[in-house]
């Protein structure tokens, strides 16, 4: 299927081909049910528990998140061309076989796998760039996705919670994380017709994947879009 939409890399933005409007990304979607990060107040605080100034905080918190951004961005690539085109890069075997060994327990057989695939909605003007899709010869597919980040969390340290109408569920990596799959997946079934099986997030702990399963929140995706859609 020939996508009508356009992803540019460098601004992560969406664009519709022939009409030129800008689609709502799936991460900034879900930006828009969190309570904005008080980034200064808590930057204050933290300044006065360790001694040092507020604006050191936040030069220290810029550097560690680009450092971040640009580790998880490489090791996406890394897997996407392993995955794709069985290309590997020299010193990176551990990342192969680690992520062959978690597929291998975590995905049923299937015929094909599509990496870096876009999903997208005319009616909603939302769109996204999935990591995994592993379609299966029943007219299922499994979707992946990997995370590199530092913490994986299954509940709020802060009790926070995110905002109708998703206000049952936590903010955390689990709750975020298992809420962009269900968006893609359903997106995905609206494209072509077949059916989530289960979702996979390969998270990378320290030097190995750990497999999560979250449900697929199909209800929660639709309750979602109704409401983004309402209130544009």
């Amino acid at each position: 299927m020939k996508a009508p939409i356009t992803f540019d890399e460098p601004s992560h933005t969406y664009t519709h081909n022939e009409t030129g409007e800008k689609y709502t990304s799936v991460t900034t979607l879900l930006g828009k049910y969190k309570k904005p990060f008080d980034s200064d107040a808590t930057a204050t605080r933290v300044a006065a528990r360790e001694g040092v100034s507020k604006e050191v905080v936040l030069e220290m918190w810029d550097k560690e998140k680009n450092r971040a951004c640009d580790r998880g961005t490489e090791i996406h690539k890394l897997l996407e061309d392993y995955i794709s085109f069985g290309e590997e890069a020299p010193d990176w075997g551990w990342l192969f076989k680690s992520y062959d060994k978690c597929a291998g327990y975590n995905v049923d057989k299937y015929k094909k796998v599509l990496c870096e695939e876009l999903v997208w909605s005319e009616e909603f003007k939302i769109s996204g760039l999935a990591d995994l899709f592993y379609i299966h010869s029943d007219n299922t597919f499994t979707i992946g996705d990997f995370k590199t980040n530092k913490r994986y969390r299954f509940s709020s340290a802060y009790k926070d919670w995110m905002l109708e109408p998703l206000d049952h569920l936590p903010v955390c990596e689990h709750s975020t994380y298992g809420l962009q799959l269900s968006i893609y997946a359903y997106l995905y079934e609206q494209m072509t017709g077949m059916k989530c099986r289960q979702l996979v997030i390969y998270y990378l702990n320290k030097d190995r994947f750990v497999a999560h399963h979250p449900n697929y929140m199909k209800a929660e995706v639709k309750e979602l879009f109704k409401h983004f859609y309402y209130n544009r």
